[in-house]
């Protein structure tokens, strides 16, 4: 077969791209116009984002932390440098993160478009390609969570690379190859999963019968070092998750989830954030081997296919290739997942391309075919938009989402211990404690027996134990506490739940003793060396206290009660200048930080700055109108009953 050469389908006019651009854009606004008004979620949107101190400025040290730094698994620095500008212009507004993913997610549909208008030349089967990336329920997981953020600039970057290596092809320059060459090392450093690339750029080259010699080869010599290099970096980060699962499993479970996603992709049902597998992973299951059959014989037709076509093998190819990535990332320890659905977020492309490529071929075979593919390809998008406008919702809070999780797969103990968590968070402890004690249960029936297991057990206890120590019930929670503890003897939050216990009933040398247990064991517990702090300058003990909260706070800048707790204490020892900025810093962390405000008023008074003490008061009114010490203080004032004194 001689090779045939690679040209560039002709550009539609510029009115037309116009067009094309901003429906693209009306589209997806109007389909997740509702979720940018989500909340972050307790779903590593803390981690990655508005409790990571790394995103709050753009320095030398935040720089170099999120270039040497995990997430703690993934190799990400390019996606929190986004977070950096994301919070440049938005603090932890969760809305600038959502527009952002958005923006990157309609520029992937886009490009979607062009790639397949590229290998196809047909112009309405990439448009229809395009759109149904756009609106796929499948992907409003990568686009309606923040923290997603890296499925979708790495594949931005990804169709990058691919659009400039076809541009290359049809016009060997050295811009084109270089262009294409960097914007695949961006999309590794923004999430390595795109490590597959050179695979598929040997696939179209396969499809298009370039010839395979020398140079052909020589040229994706510096792809795949990329992909070798980021795939060690990656394997070190995912260590403790690989081997987590036998080889049988993986060997088993691989096919599961390829075969889900596929499912997916047609028939898009009961989506949610995690697929808990529930039992023993052996071919004796249905849906195990089930799955297992239908990937051979998917593979078996692929290779069939090749007798009269290359466009089944090559998107059934892409698939396989851009999926694998994944497949293996499905053990957690405790409990096995099958699937995430942003892990189809680029396999999806190869079937997208296949299907449009056989609607188009069926809708060509005669004029009367040609309205009812029409009206059915718009059905077909309205009812995937409908489908990916509510999945959105989903995700509006963490309530929403694990509640969804749950009316779909309730032996969900993650789901449940993390409602809890939502729960405590709002003061409802007994919905708390019973969404703990489900979880428990669960985790005791169906948990992967191990020490994965143990620690998750343990942190349940501990996070039940909280809830029953907020319920005022301390002597079940100390039980409770103890009972974490002697699962895992290192659960520091077990530790730190006895100290604030033995604190609050005043055996203040027990509870510095767990604290400093706590701190020993993770030494950046920020929340046990402010408990700490607070016991030695309860004690009297104020330099010892400050030195704790300076320490804390030098681990973790954003938290505002430290900079409150630090003013308190610097305050005590009369460096009422300090306690001033550390007031200020705990207000900008968290304007309706009524005590920091009150006590800044009356630093700012005592140093003669009326007005602005007037002003801190006037703010504590505003967020509560009823507020006695406010309504007090500025009474004071106006009748200057208040005895100002200079600053120290």
């Amino acid at each position: 077969m001689e090779e045939q050469s690679f040209t560039l389908p002709p550009l539609p006019s510029r009115a037309t791209l116009r067009w094309i651009i901003g429906g693209f854009f009306v589209l997806t606004f109007a389909i997740y116009v509702s979720s940018l008004q989500n909340t972050f979620v307790r779903w590593d949107d803390g981690l990655l984002i508005y409790e990571n101190p790394s995103l709050r400025s753009i320095t030398p040290s935040t720089l170099k932390t999120i270039f040497t730094t995990f997430d703690p698994e993934l190799y990400i620095p390019l996606t929190f440098f986004t977070y950096q500008i994301d919070y440049l212009i938005g603090g932890t507004h969760a809305t600038i993160y959502h527009i952002g993913n958005l923006l990157w997610h309609t520029l992937n549909a886009l490009g979607v478009a062009w790639f397949a208008y590229l290998l196809s030349r047909k112009k309405w089967t990439a448009l229809f390609c395009g759109l149904l990336f756009a609106v796929h329920p499948l992907h409003t997981e990568a686009v309606a969570w923040a923290s997603a953020r890296k499925d979708v600039l790495s594949t931005f970057f990804f169709l990058g690379s691919l659009l400039s290596y076809l541009h290359y092809r049809a016009a060997p320059q050295r811009k084109t190859y270089y262009l294409s060459l960097g914007t695949f090392a961006l999309g590794l450093l923004a999430k390595v999963t795109v490590l597959t690339l050179p695979v598929v750029l040997l696939l179209i080259d396969w499809r298009e019968r370039r010839k395979w010699d020398r140079e052909m080869l020589v040229e994706k010599i510096p792809f795949f070092a990329l992909t070798v290099a980021f795939g060690t970096i990656a394997w070190i980060g995912k260590t403790g998750v690989l081997a987590s699962s036998s080889l049988t499993e993986k060997i088993l479970m691989a096919p599961k989830s390829a075969v889900f996603y596929l499912q997916n992709i047609f028939v898009p049902m009961k989506l949610s954030v995690l697929y808990p597998f529930i039992g023993e992973v052996t071919l004796r299951r249905p849906d195990i081997l089930l799955p297992l059959i239908a990937f051979l014989l998917l593979s078996v037709a692929a290779f069939a296919s090749l007798k009269w076509t290359r466009e089944f093998f090559f998107g059934i190819a892409f698939y396989f290739v851009t999926v694998s990535p994944t497949l293996f990332n499905f053990a957690k320890g405790d409990f096995l997942y099958f699937a995430s659905d942003r892990y189809a977020y680029v396999p999806s492309i190869g079937i997208l391309f296949l299907f449009t490529l056989f609607a188009e071929h069926v809708c060509e075979r005669g004029e009367k075919r040609t309205r009812p593919c029409a009206i059915s390809a718009l059905l077909l998008l309205l009812v995937f938009s409908v489908l990916s406008n509510l999945q959105s919702r989903t995700w509006h809070d963490s309530e929403s989402l694990f509640t969804h999780t749950l009316a779909h797969y309730p032996h969900s103990y993650v789901a449940l211990n993390n409602l809890g968590n939502v729960y405590r968070s709002r003061g409802e402890e007994e919905k708390a404690v019973t969404s703990y004690k489900e979880a428990l249960s669960i985790l005791e029936k169906y948990g992967r027996r191990g020490a994965g297991l143990i620690r998750a057990e343990s942190k349940t206890l501990s996070n039940l134990a909280s809830a029953e120590r907020e319920q005022g019930d301390f002597a079940t929670a100390e039980q409770t506490y103890l009972r974490a503890l002697a699962l895992n003897p290192k659960n520091e939050y077990a530790l730190l739940g006895l100290g604030i216990i033995a604190g609050q009933r005043g055996d203040t040398k027990e509870a510095e003793i767990r604290n400093r247990q706590a701190i020993a064991l993770s030494p950046t517990f920020v929340t046990a060396r402010l408990n700490l702090g607070s016991l030695l300058v309860n004690q009297g003990r104020l330099e010892e206290g400050i030195a704790e909260y300076r320490t804390a706070l030098d681990q973790n800048l954003i938290y505002p009660q430290g900079h409150f707790n630090l003013g308190v204490a610097l305050q005590k020892t009369g460096k009422s200048r300090e306690a001033v900025a550390s007031y200020e810093e705990a207000i900008r962390l968290q304007p309706n930080f009524i005590a920091a405000r009150i006590n800044l008023g009356i630093l700012l008074y005592n140093a003669k700055r009326v007005d602005e003490a007037v002003q801190q008061f006037e703010a504590v009114l505003e967020q509560d109108p009823g507020n006695r010490q406010a309504t007090s203080a500025l009474r004071q004032i106006q009748g200057s009953a208040l005895s100002p004194s200079p600053l120290p």
